[in-house]
């Protein structure tokens, strides 16, 4: 993980991640057979870090998406996060363009997501709850874009505007 944190998703190889343990590329080979299996390890437990970090911040009743979004901004939108999400929407990038493992490997986090949130979550009147889940992380994902491409000023900006019904002005 520390290798594609501090050295981005192209520096992800066998004999960077061999250096930086400061073991054989060929042990490393071992416990990850492909370089699908690297990269998929290496998401998944960074998203699983990312769900216990904003655990933390959801309540344990479900709650309406302002609420979920008021309660997780501050912890999603914090330097130590914006590396995170950096490292997810490059990712995102190869994905949406149809890169393997990547399409898939982003598809199952979305799930995932989805899922996990699913049961934290109000859905609207005419809505499911699974519908309210992928409503919220497409909201969020375009907010913590708009904050690594514009800046925090205007993505918590647009956060106050969805919470509290303000102009993003």
């Amino acid at each position: 993980m520390a290798t594609a944190m501090n050295e981005g998703l192209a520096a992800l190889t066998y004999g960077a991640v061999a250096r930086r343990m400061g073991i054989s590329d060929r042990m490393v080979v071992y416990y990850f057979p492909t370089k699908t299996d690297l990269s998929t390890a290496v998401l998944g437990e960074l998203s699983r870090q990312l769900q216990e970090t904003v655990a933390v911040a959801v309540d344990e009743q479900p709650v309406t998406f302002e609420r979920l979004l008021a309660r997780t901004w501050p912890v999603l939108a914090t330097p130590a996060s914006d590396r995170v999400f950096g490292l997810f929407f490059q990712v995102v990038g190869l994905a949406s363009d149809g890169s393997e493992p990547y399409r898939s490997t982003v598809r199952a986090l979305i799930e995932g997501w989805a899922d996990w949130l699913e049961p934290r979550i109000v859905a609207p009147a005419g809505c499911t709850r699974r519908g309210a889940a992928l409503a919220a992380l497409a909201q969020i994902d375009g907010l913590l874009l708009l904050r690594r491409t514009a800046g925090a000023r205007a993505a918590n900006q647009a956060v106050r505007a969805m919470t509290i019904g303000c102009s993003a002005r």
